[in-house]
């Protein structure tokens, strides 16, 4: 009996022991967890080094980086990697040494290493051998998300008097509403509308098949030239819109603020009283596509399939005459030009498909979502 006492004593210590030593661990664990910046000083000094050490290092890595199409060097394009992270990084700074910001020491953790996979994927962009471009079609699947960027810009729909808008396009199809290329926005606001910018597109709803430009009108009018019957696939067309407030008269009794021309020949010409159109400066310029009222690339099926090339924008009313010498020599546009806005040619592969220059050299276009080169 004295024996099993003496083992029944050694038990209950023994419980006893193992209680308390995981309640303990089980307290150190849950300080652990909640131990946040802070409460802490010396993990907010221990943190803001960390964050400043990797801003150091992304700065750094920046400063210390060729960018360019040469062997060893990093597309322009990459730098976007680190300079977003470095952005990140910053805003963590200011925001935990003004005490907005608190970090769990897992959280930290985290920025570390979502880092040093920015890091990682920048270092992988370098190019292994000299970029070298090849003649190729740009097809962009704008049905399906894929888009060209070419930045929010006043030079591509402010205008002191008329302007031009030409290009080559080639549809791989013609849906309901596709538009081609667009500095257009409306807020679709019933009770207080409004409208900017002007837009090259296809309507096909209700048995049309016009293909047209808008251009808003005072606070929320259209006017919206252009032809119907139109039901041209797989093949290069140009298309060139001139606007012109001061009217075309051409010897007519009837004037014209707007002319539309296919492949060079004069296809639409049409007036529309005094009231100019309503620029749009605030959202991107977009190929295949739109954007929304806030910037945002629309997605209600609405783009277009298809390819572009020797995209130009002129601060001038373009002759008819003028007009058919830049579609039968699209090289000679150089982007010296003094009424030339903007230009792309998209008629060779690019090193970076997020920084493509101009002609002119003030303005870079990004290609995103689904496309691809033809070579």
């Amino acid at each position: 009996m004295r024996k099993l006492y003496i083992n029944n004593r050694a038990f209950v210590v023994i419980t006893f022991l193992v209680i308390a030593t995981s309640l303990t661990f089980s307290s150190c664990s849950k300080k652990n967890e909640t131990d946040v910046v802070g409460e802490t000083t010396n993990l907010d000094e221990v943190f803001a080094a960390r964050l400043q050490s990797q801003i150091d290092a992304i700065n750094g890595l920046i400063n210390g980086s060729v960018f360019g199409d040469k062997q060893g060097n990093y597309p322009l394009g990459s730098k976007n990697i680190l300079t977003d992270r470095l952005a990140y990084l910053e805003e963590a700074l200011e925001k935990l040494k003004n005490g907005t910001k608190k970090l769990l020491k897992i959280d930290m953790d985290n920025i570390i290493l979502d880092t040093n996979t920015a890091l990682d994927r920048f270092r992988a962009t370098v190019l292994t051998a000299d970029f070298v471009s090849e003649p190729a079609e740009l097809y962009v699947e704008g049905k399906s998300g894929g888009y060209i960027d070419f930045g929010a810009s006043p030079d591509f729909s402010t205008f002191d008097s008329g302007f031009t808008v030409e290009f080559w396009v080639k549809f791989a199809s013609l849906g309901n509403f596709d538009f081609i290329l667009s500095t257009f926005i409306d807020n679709n606001n019933p009770s207080d509308r409004y409208r900017y910018g002007w837009a090259s597109n296809f309507f096909g709803e209700g048995g049309n098949s016009l293909i047209r430009m808008t251009y808003a009108i005072g606070k929320e009018g259209l006017f919206e030239p252009g032809i119907n019957g139109f039901n041209t696939t797989n093949q290069w067309i140009h298309l060139a819109y001139v606007w012109n407030p001061a009217k075309f008269t051409d010897g007519n009794s009837v004037p014209a603020t707007f002319k539309m021309y296919i492949n060079g020949g004069l296809v639409k010409s049409e007036d529309w009283g005094n009231t100019n159109y309503t620029p749009n400066a605030k959202t991107s310029m977009v190929g295949f596509n739109y954007t929304n009222f806030d910037g945002s690339i629309a997605t209600d099926g609405k783009g277009t399939n298809g390819t572009m090339k020797h995209v130009h924008i002129w601060n001038k009313v373009k002759t008819q005459a003028e007009l058919q010498n830049i579609m039968n020599s699209p090289q000679t546009v150089t982007g010296r030009e003094t009424d030339l806005v903007a230009g792309w040619k998209f008629t060779e592969t690019v090193a970076d498909e997020t920084n493509i220059a101009d002609l002119t050299g003030k303005h870079s276009a990004k290609i995103r979502g689904n496309h691809s080169w033809i070579k």
